[in-house]
């Protein structure tokens, strides 16, 4: 048994450790934004392989970001600020939309390491060579089985994630690593212009998510609330976006400080009914009919945690219907 004063000791190395390792995890999330670099990313999910190249910089307090791939259909995206355009040069289509798309990198990202001491452990197990450069090794462990755990390999010289794996109950989900990458001082304008010219091609911008703001707004919001959410997760974003004439589709965000779950409240029958669990490498989805809308809820995170979120939606206009009737009865 360790002595009391040995036992502190542990305590404090320990603590000083873990506040440590949150501090680099939190240099490289301002990494992400913050670096500029250009090299090839290759993504591994399911089985299947992808080759992007990419080039970011900071500009003028923008991001930007160009990635180009180098196998399967030929895509293009181009991030400028929350602005993102993809284009698709086969089906001769232009997508743009206001955020940004999702890959592991980005993720690193959003990571709160304030929010994620709770439920997550994170702890520095040494040094690596990787791409040709020395970096730190992250290990970031759910404490449940609610979220995935992250190992990350951070270049010590910028910060930067170099490799990137998703984990869950010791297997490997997707990974993501640069198998070459450069750091410039800059990276001139023309770097971020479109290779193809997109004359001719039809495009579609996806509509915004409308945030409440009003008081109107707020009654609309207060139409669905969640009970009983995953331990750690919180309500981000709440908002509606219409996509037709008569019908419009509410997008509510949770997240835990590092994993990201949407939740789409959609009239029924506006497309294919999704009922029950689909998953698609790290991503899971529920879904379920409730009265006349459709709940879906998709996220990199298990199954479980999507399906909780899913059956915890409840339209708030119908519990208040419920608990008038109650009233109503109990008064007669």
């Amino acid at each position: 048994m360790l002595a009391p004063a040995a036992q502190a000791a542990g305590d404090t190395s320990s603590t000083s450790a873990s506040a440590q390792s949150i501090e680099l995890l939190s240099e490289a999330a301002a990494a992400v934004r913050k670096v500029t670099y250009r090299g090839t990313i290759v993504y591994l999910r399911s089985g299947d392989v992808d080759t992007v190249q990419v080039v970011h910089r900071l500009h003028d307090g923008l991001e930007q970001e160009r990635l180009v791939s180098q196998s399967g259909e030929a895509r293009e995206v181009i991030r400028k600020g929350d602005e993102v355009t993809s284009i698709l040069p086969e089906r001769r289509l232009v997508l743009i939309s206001e955020h940004s798309p999702k890959t592991l990198l980005g993720s690193v990202a959003h990571f709160s390491p304030d929010q994620l001491k709770r439920y997550y452990h994170v702890t520095l197990d040494g040094k690596t060579r990787f791409a040709g450069r020395t970096c730190r090794i992250i290990s970031i462990k759910p404490a449940d089985q609610f979220r995935y755990g992250y190992r990350m390999l951070v270049d010590t010289k910028t910060d930067l994630p170099l490799k990137l794996s998703l984990r869950y109950e010791g297997d490997r989900l997707e990974q993501l690593m640069f198998t070459d990458v450069a750091f410039p001082k800059s990276v001139p304008d023309e770097a971020f212009v479109p290779s193809y010219d997109v004359r001719g091609f039809k495009v579609v911008r996806h509509q915004s998510v409308h945030m409440a703001d009003s008081d109107e707004d707020s009654s609309a919001r207060d139409d669905w609330r969640i009970d009983n959410l995953p331990p750690g997760f919180r309500l981000a974003e709440n908002g509606v976006r219409q996509v037709t004439a008569d019908a419009s589709v509410r997008q509510m965000l949770f997240t835990d400080g590092v994993a990201t779950v949407s939740a789409f409240i959609a009239p029924a029958g506006l497309r294919a009914p999704l009922n029950g669990p689909t998953r698609m490498g790290a991503v899971n989805a529920f879904g379920s009919v409730t009265g006349h809308s459709q709940i879906t809820v998709v996220g990199e995170v298990p199954a479980v945690t999507a399906r909780r979120i899913a059956k915890n939606l409840v339209q708030a206009k119908n519990d208040r219907s419920a608990a008038n009737q109650d009233e109503a009865k109990t008064g007669s």
